[in-house]
């Protein structure tokens, strides 16, 4: 570790962390920082925080606190988001004179003075599933793994978002086992429980929420729906929220709905909901699905278990680890196990109970204030031991 901040213990004060949010636009990466930052910075009154992002709604949306400093940057592209990592942020550490430096992305600094954590959750950058992405997007993301490489080697520690991606992540890029962290995403349960009996028998649907990408899986999901819509006996509709980042798959998508005939009229594509009206459709919904085959984390699922609704979920290890015994689980990758396991959350009414019951205690247990301490234990740990 380099020589010690000013602010550092060594003149009586606290430690000095820059938090670097700057490649972290939207998604799991920006909802990690609107809820990790303020129970981060009030669990260390002591330490001084310093939050850089690309977002000015992001950055007005963090709560003051006199420990806190936070500062939004004009937007930009990916050379503009590189171009700080490499060349602006270590200039940031130095002139601030920070004990830490933080990335909420997979990038950090490749020179610098002072420990350096990246954290690594987009799993696409790093995953050997063939998506069928055209030249341009194989380029980029072989580009964006070449440069996650060369930022694990130069972090001091990698944080991943779930035992599971620590360890294929972690293996992946040959990360040594000490200087891999991990945390779990986290809800704020009164954000999403009912606050009162929510009318789901007026106009049932299913609910999914997540963008528009070729591994949410949605095509095999509308497949699934048509299937589970054609056998239900009320007139069950499907509702999907998320933002468009994969432009041909969401054609793919449209196709897909319109190929269900008279039953696409009771599929809503949604493409954005004021975030304080989310918590009203997860109320209503009957069931959640969440077919992705690839993921890190899924934040939407403690949203519904939050919520109290059941949850139907693929069967992948990082969602075993989520959910537990709390979730009908089915294969992403056959739309028949995905409509059976649907129908069986819908059908089964003791189970599906069950189910509620655990996700609740679920939510409750996984909260963005463990999250926050797991990510200040990571810090400390780190100048402890003078990476």
């Amino acid at each position: 570790m380099g020589d010690i901040g000013a602010g550092s213990p060594a003149d009586g004060g606290g430690r000095r962390y820059l938090l670097d949010g700057t490649m972290a636009s939207l998604g799991g990466g920006r909802v990690f920082i609107a809820n990790v930052v303020p129970p981060l910075v009030a669990l260390a009154p002591q330490d001084q925080f310093k939050l850089i992002v690309r977002d000015d709604a992001l950055a007005a949306s963090i709560p003051s606190a006199p420990n806190l400093e936070v500062e939004s940057l004009p937007p930009g592209g990916m050379l503009d988001r590189f171009a700080f990592a490499y060349r602006e942020a270590p200039r940031r550490i130095e002139e601030w004179g920070a004990d830490l430096y933080f990335s909420f992305g997979e990038y950090v600094p490749l020179t610098g003075s002072v420990p350096r954590i990246a954290t690594f959750q987009n799993a696409c950058v790093f995953s050997k599933i063939r998506f069928g992405w055209p030249l341009y997007q194989k380029f980029r993301l072989a580009l964006l793994r070449l440069l996650a490489g060369l930022s694990a080697r130069r972090s001091a520690r990698v944080l991943f978002v779930s035992q599971d991606s620590e360890r294929w992540i972690g293996d992946l890029v040959g990360l040594a086992k000490h200087r891999r962290a991990w945390l779990h995403h986290g809800v704020t349960v009164e954000e999403w429980r009912p606050r009162e009996l929510p009318s789901r028998a007026a106009r049932p649907y299913l609910l999914s929420v997540g963008s528009v990408y070729r591994y949410k899986n949605f095509v095999r999901l509308v497949e699934a729906y048509a299937t589970v819509a054609r056998e239900s006996s009320e007139p069950l509709e499907l509702v999907i929220i998320g933002d468009t980042v994969d432009h041909p798959y969401r054609e793919q998508l449209l196709a897909a709905i319109e190929a269900t005939g008279e039953l696409a009229e009771r599929i809503r594509l949604i493409d954005w909901v004021p975030h304080e009206e989310i918590p009203r459709y997860y109320a209503e919904a009957s069931l959640f699905v969440f077919p992705s085959y690839l993921e890190t984390f899924g934040i939407p699922l403690l949203e519904a278990m939050a919520s109290e609704i059941p949850v139907v979920v693929s069967d992948l290890p990082v969602f075993r680890e989520i959910c537990l015994d709390a979730a009908f689980y089915a294969d992403p990758f056959s739309s028949d196990s995905l409509a059976s396991a649907m129908s069986r959350a819908l059908g089964d009414a003791a189970e599906r109970e069950r189910c509620i019951g655990r996700g609740r205690e679920i939510a409750e247990r996984l909260t963005w204030d463990a999250a926050a301490g797991r990510l200040l234990a990571t810090f400390e740990e780190t100048l402890k031991e003078g990476c």
